[in-house]
């Protein structure tokens, strides 16, 4: 549809507003995806029907300003997964939390190897354990 078509559609929504007249120009197109009621601006359709969703889970939520600016209205911002079975969601949640009980950043910590500072965020701060296994590799 074109920019004038998608400002109509979707003109009682200020944020979905903002974003059409300020990422799209003038000449540009804008594509919608529609599910039942639901149209939304999207790049979509990721899958061809919803009913192809058996298993789902919201794996975190956070709060966030629209556009980073902490003068604008506060969002949630919701983070979620979802598989054609259940089967397949377990073993995507199997693996994330071995992945996290893996994580180089814990278990550093926990050998008391190394640790972070927050006014150096990137810079690991090697405790002598840390240090021998950092200069011998």
């Amino acid at each position: 549809m074109t920019k004038d078509q998608a400002l109509e559609l979707f003109g009682d929504n200020p944020f979905k507003v903002s974003l059409i007249s300020s990422k799209i120009p003038d000449d540009g197109r804008v594509t919608a995806y529609k599910c039942g009621d639901l149209i939304d601006l999207c790049t979509g359709p990721h899958i061809p029907s919803t009913k192809m969703i058996k298993a789902f889970k919201i794996m975190k939520n956070s709060s966030a300003y629209w556009l980073a600016d902490a003068a604008n209205d506060n969002l949630q911002r919701v983070y979620g997964v979802s598989y054609p079975s259940k089967k397949e969601l377990d073993e995507y949640i199997l693996l994330k939390e071995e992945a996290e009980r893996r994580d180089h950043r814990t278990v550093g910590r926990a050998q008391g190897l190394f640790d972070h500072h927050a006014l150096s965020p990137g810079c690991a701060f090697f405790y002598p354990n840390g240090t021998k296994i950092y200069n011998s590799l």
